[in-house]
C-alpha cells in the first residue's frame, strides 16, 4: 500500500514539473542582448532622417561632366563649400557670361567645367576666401539641335543632348542612313563660325565608312546635305 502511494505522489511531482518545460519549449525565444554588453547596431542614415551632403552630390555631378563644353543658353548652378550666401544659378547670357556674388560679370562660355570651376575658385581665392571648393554644376542645357536634309530617309533636325557628342556617320544612322540614290561622297556641312558668319565642310561619308577619311564631329547649329547621285 505504501509503494502504491510513493508512485502517485512521484508521478504526480513528475507532471507538476514537465509542464512547464513542454510550455517554455512551445512558445517563442526572445532576442537576448549582446554577451559583450556591446551596444545595438546603428539604423542607417536614411532611415534616421539624415541625407547626404548636397555639396557632394554636386561635386560628383560636376565631375562627370568635367569636360564639357559650357556657352550660352546653359543654365548653371555655382555653390562654396561653407558659404551659402555665395550659391548662385544662372543662365550663361549670349555674351558668354554670368553674374556671381563679389566676382559680377565672369565670362564661362568656352570653358569646360572642369576649367571654369578651377577659375572660380582661383577668382574667389585671391581676394575673398581661403582655399574655396568651389562646386558647378551644369542644371539645364542649353537647346541644341543640328539639321540634316538631302538623301536620307528621314530628314529633319535632331537634338544633341547635353554634353552628348556625335560624327556625321552616327547622325545619318539617326536620320534613317542614306535613300537609295544617295551620292555618299558627296556631304556638305554648314557650319556656323561667328559673327555671323558660316563655313562649308565637304565631306565623303563613303571614305569615312571605308577608315579611309577623318571622321567629322556633328556641332550644335550644322545644317547637313547629302548630295544626290546622277547615275
Amino acid at each position: 500500500m505504501m509503494n502504491l502511494f510513493l508512485r502517485a505522489v512521484v508521478f504526480s511531482v513528475f507532471l507538476s514539473v514537465g509542464e512547464p518545460v513542454l510550455l517554455a519549449q512551445s512558445s517563442p525565444q526572445e532576442p537576448t542582448a549582446p554577451s559583450d554588453g556591446g551596444n545595438p547596431i546603428a539604423a542607417p542614415a536614411e532611415s534616421r532622417g539624415q541625407v547626404p551632403d548636397a555639396g557632394f552630390s554636386r561635386q560628383v555631378i560636376s565631375s562627370a561632366e568635367g569636360d564639357y563644353v559650357l556657352s550660352s543658353g546653359d543654365m548653371v548652378e555655382i555653390s562654396i563649400f561653407r558659404e551659402p550666401d555665395l550659391a548662385a544659378r544662372s543662365m550663361i547670357a549670349r555674351d558668354g557670361t554670368v553674374q556671381l556674388p563679389l566676382l559680377r560679370e565672369v565670362n564661362l562660355a568656352g570653358m569646360t567645367v572642369r576649367a571654369a570651376r578651377d577659375m572660380l575658385a582661383k577668382l574667389y581665392g585671391q581676394k575673398y576666401l581661403v582655399n574655396p571648393q568651389v562646386y558647378l554644376n551644369v542644371v539645364q542645357f542649353a537647346e541644341r539641335k543640328f539639321t540634316i536634309m538631302g538623301q536620307v530617309v528621314k530628314p529633319g533636325s535632331y537634338d544633341l543632348q547635353g554634353g552628348q557628342s556625335l560624327d556625321l556617320l552616327e547622325v545619318i544612322g539617326m536620320a534613317g542612313g542614306f535613300t537609295r540614290i544617295a551620292d555618299r561622297g558627296r556631304v556638305l556641312i554648314r557650319r556656323k563660325t561667328g559673327n555671323g558668319k558660316s563655313e562649308i565642310i565637304k565631306a565623303d561619308a563613303k571614305r569615312m565608312a571605308e577608315g579611309k577619311a577623318a571622321i567629322i564631329e556633328v556641332k550644335p547649329g550644322d545644317v547637313i546635305t547629302v548630295g544626290e547621285s546622277w547615275y
